[in-house]
């Protein structure tokens, strides 16, 4: 439907402090006419980004500012139209990033539409396999050349999977977790063992890509790595900072950081049909299920270590 120029309300997440999350009602801007209103149906956690500024630990370049909104993983459905957008898009799905909202208001002509048959879990991955993906673009790996990745968690194993729908042979996982393990070699991985198993390993990976957030394992990937190989950051650091050892040096390494997707609208269309090829993707990275109302409590558990899973689907009904 169109919509009059009138206020809008949504109920955001907001993080006021450190650990201390709260809803609150905000009045969005009236719709432009190239707008669209949607209404949030699903969304996620990203834990390695998130769960950092919610205990007030990340670091970040800009600093942390308080109240600041959380959350950037949004699936929803248009529910209203600005005067000057096609009336055929009323309905229709999309994947943006505004985080824990349950309305916004988006630009039509920057939006990522999500075709209905692919499942909101599945939907909402587009949004990191991106980043992922942007990561191993800059890296131009040949398809026989062997790739090292430390941790698997969420971008891990995305890592792994887009590797291998990429065409690369050759992807070994260091990785602590027995179950997560497992899952890097459910999704493809050649190889997948406790990172200790690794310190006496030749150093013949010529690509490498950090996904764990350690300087632990940032310093094992530069040993394990050949002469002029090539390291990607795919972590963000929140968790510690990351120092060049004299592998850096005497291999004359060179270290790739990447943030964001390369092009959000144009890897959906190939992320659609790679979906549709293989459908476990979101089965394995989603491993908690949650009402959005659950949110605050949600993150307290992460931060205690009462729970931990690789990734948190949100489900935005009744909110």
């Amino acid at each position: 439907m169109r919509t009059k120029r009138r206020s809008l309300l949504t109920n955001s997440l907001l993080l006021h402090g450190p650990k201390t999350l709260h809803w609150a009602e905000e009045i969005l801007p009236p719709l432009g006419d190239r707008d669209v209103l949607v209404e949030t149906i699903a969304g996620a956690i990203s834990i390695g980004s998130e769960l950092p500024r919610y205990k007030g630990e990340a670091r970040e370049a800009g600093g942390l500012r308080f109240p600041m909104m959380t959350g950037y993983e949004s699936y929803a459905r248009i529910t209203a139209l600005g005067s000057e957008v096609n009336e055929k898009l009323l309905g229709e799905t999309v994947v943006a990033f505004y985080g824990h909202r349950s309305h916004m208001i988006l630009p039509a002509e920057r939006l990522i539409f999500a075709p209905s048959r692919i499942p909101p879990p599945t939907a909402l991955l587009l949004i990191l396999s991106c980043d992922v993906a942007k990561a191993i673009r800059k890296l131009q790996i040949q398809p026989e050349e062997r790739v090292l990745i430390t941790g698997a968690g969420a971008i891990g194993l995305l890592a792994v999977w887009l590797l291998k729908r990429y065409g690369i042979q050759t992807v070994h996982v260091l990785e602590p977790e027995a179950k997560r393990r497992e899952k890097a070699l459910e999704l493809g991985a050649s190889l997948a063992v406790f990172p200790e198993e690794a310190e006496s390993w030749p150093a013949e990976y010529p690509v490498a890509i950090e996904c764990s957030s350690r300087d632990s394992a940032f310093q094992l990937l530069q040993e394990r790595a050949a002469p002029q190989g090539r390291i990607a950051v795919l972590s963000d650091g929140n968790l510690e900072p990351f120092t060049l050892s004299p592998h850096f040096h005497s291999k004359e390494l060179r270290i790739i950081a990447s943030s964001d997707g390369w092009d959000y609208q144009q890897h959906a269309l190939w992320f659609w049909k790679a979906v549709e090829e293989d459908s476990r993707l979101a089965d394995t990275l989603f491993e908690l299920t949650i009402m959005a109302s659950d949110l605050p409590k949600t993150f307290a558990a992460l931060a205690k270590g009462e729970i931990s899973p690789i990734k948190v689907l949100v489900n935005y009904k009744n909110l």
